[in-house]
């Protein structure tokens, strides 16, 4: 009996002690404190590394141990850490009181020539720094989805993105037919792409015009706020809206960008690119109204956006970009939204051997016909959902699993 208690005595610190060390899954919801608004795009870190979002429901989810911090981060927003085992389903951040314009000692236009000039030297002096991002895209036609996507993607990612490369990915998708007329968004990605400033003094028509150029106030109307973040500094909220008369000419970029007053780096940029050029395949109807073909076309549309930045590397680097289209075709809501998250710039064991055989996609690229000439791997995708997907995204992907449709057009 004693030699049983004396192993009892020694086997339990080790079960405790294990129990402290395995990893379990943590899953929350951010909520705004004073409204109950759910927060999406948090930024979850652990031990001081980011580990991912919360999406676009503001509900996130990851492996950790029941003791470690896990840090929860919003522009705008007191932060909150909580221990994993003490995580509530609800994490509710304080919103942070944002102050008028009269607060602003300096003069605005002096801000934003230096900040324009800052975010173009950032981006130069870090023009080869490359990650890898994880991309999410579904398109619906009212509550149908009938677009599915995921893909992982590496790129210059200093302040925005650019000279992107898919290394591997799945795609599903449904076609048009008599009852229901999709639209194809071939090279949705290149949305992602939002520039924040440009060195041309004037644009050209066919240049895509973004707040932060030498002539800005001719394109924009200007506004702005501040607050303090936790450490003190205080942070700049910088809207640019764009002029009625020039929006009838140009496509624009305009929105809000949070600025550190004091080191001039952009935290993020949430807004609207309007009138931006875009490839889209559409059905084309016979005269009986049966289709026969689709057509590929080039058309303006628009679209909401959110981009947050990390400095994680020192630099100002793209942490992830939201995109949201809707538009009305043939009495239907066609909406297209796509995720991309920055998971950092060191490949996984599984895509360090694809990295050399990324394939270069630009303006013209078809996503779905990029992936498929990639070949569809099974095996690749079984892992973390890297962004926790919504309870829809969820009921598509296993919809599509279970019938075989990825790496098809059904």
């Amino acid at each position: 009996m004693r030699r049983l208690l004396i192993l009892l005595m020694m086997w339990l610190p080790l079960v405790v002690a294990t129990a402290q060390t395995e990893a379990t899954m943590c899953e929350a919801t951010v909520v705004d404190a004073a409204t109950g608004r759910r927060l999406p795009f948090a930024t979850v870190s652990v031990g001081g590394q980011r580990a991912t979002i919360a999406n676009a429901m503001g509900t996130f989810a990851l492996h950790c141990r029941p003791t470690d911090a896990v840090h929860i981060t919003h522009v705008g927003y007191k932060s909150a850490t909580v221990e994993t085992r003490l995580m509530p389903a609800v994490v509710k951040l304080e919103p942070r009181e944002m102050l008028l314009d009269e607060v602003v000692v300096l003069p605005m236009g002096s801000i934003i020539d230096r900040l324009r000039r800052a975010t173009l030297r950032m981006q130069r002096d870090h023009r080869r720094e490359q990650s890898q991002y994880f991309y999410r895209q579904t398109a619906f036609c009212g509550a149908q989805c009938y677009e599915f996507a995921e893909a992982f993607i590496t790129g210059g990612c200093a302040v925005w993105l650019n000279n992107l490369k898919l290394v591997n990915g799945r795609y599903a998708g449904l076609r048009s037919d008599s009852t229901h007329q999709y639209t194809y968004f071939g090279n949705f990605f290149t949305f992602s792409q939002i520039a924040m400033a440009a060195t041309y003094n004037v644009p050209e028509l066919t240049d895509d015009v973004v707040p932060l150029f030498k002539d800005y106030n001719k394109f924009y109307d200007i506004s702005y706020k501040s607050t303090t973040d936790d450490d003190g500094h205080r942070l700049i909220a910088i809207t640019f809206e764009p002029l009625p008369e020039k929006l009838k000419r140009y496509a624009m970029i305009g929105g809000t960008l949070y600025v550190d007053e004091e080191t001039l780096h952009i935290l993020r940029f949430e807004g609207e690119g309007l009138n931006i050029l875009t490839e889209t395949k559409i059905p084309v109807q016979t005269e009986g109204g049966t289709r026969r073909r689709t057509e590929q076309t080039t058309s303006k549309v628009s679209f909401s956006f959110v981009v947050d930045m990390t400095e994680e590397r020192g630099f100002t680097e793209v942490q992830s970009v939201y995109i949201d289209e809707s538009h009305e075709s043939n009495g239907e809501t066609i909406s297209t939204r796509s995720l991309l998250f920055n998971i950092g710039s060191d490949a996984t064991a599984q895509t360090k051997t694809k990295r050399s055989k990324a394939k270069s996609l630009d303006f013209g690229s078809k996503l779905h016909h990029s992936i498929a000439k990639r070949g569809y791997e099974s095996g690749f995708w079984q892992q973390d959902e890297i962004v926790r997907r919504t309870p829809v995204e969820q009921a598509v992907q296993e919809l599509f699993e279970q019938h075989n449709l990825f790496g098809v057009m059904q």
